[in-house]
């Protein structure tokens, strides 16, 4: 794996309409090497595998082994635009409700309120800077790997 990319393999099942149907295992944390730091592999976890749409421009069919690869300074920053920015904004909504009027109502509405607002700004740059969004990459591994597929058949 390189350090400036989360990678992760999966099997494309089929293509559809432009975009590749990959099934990754969802071993949990130990899967992608993050360790114990993913929630997402945390609540994936006991399931064989999930299924993924991606959008391809290579030429795969069926059986194919991808790597699906996200920048990871991209991710960084959009975790941070999606998750801490409406927190910070909640608490200060919060706070700005119990300074104004010092009544819980005001604190519950001010929290609310930043917290809204944080997702409308975030949802306007994104869609001002093109790119923050990351958008993973499929990338031909091997083509036909039988023994792998058979991993994932019955997700199918």
């Amino acid at each position: 794996m390189s350090a400036h990319l989360i990678e992760h393999r999966g099997i494309v099942q089929r293509i559809e309409g432009g975009k590749a149907i990959v099934a990754m295992e969802t071993a949990g944390c130990s899967s992608c090497g993050q360790g114990g730091n993913c929630g997402i592999g945390k609540m994936a976890s006991g399931r064989a595998a999930t299924l993924l749409s991606l959008p391809t421009t290579a030429n795969l069919k069926a059986g194919d082994v991808v790597c699906i690869s996200l920048p990871q300074s991209r991710l960084t920053l959009s975790a941070l635009l999606g998750y801490l920015f409406p927190a910070f904004a909640m608490l200060l909504g919060a706070g700005l409700g119990a300074t104004l009027q010092g009544s819980d109502a005001a604190t519950a509405v001010g929290g609310i309120a930043g917290f809204l607002g944080a997702l409308a700004i975030a949802r306007v740059v994104i869609g001002l800077i093109p790119g923050l969004l990351p958008a993973p990459q499929l990338i031909p591994v091997s083509n036909q790997s039988n023994a792998s597929q058979q991993e994932f058949h019955h997700e199918r």
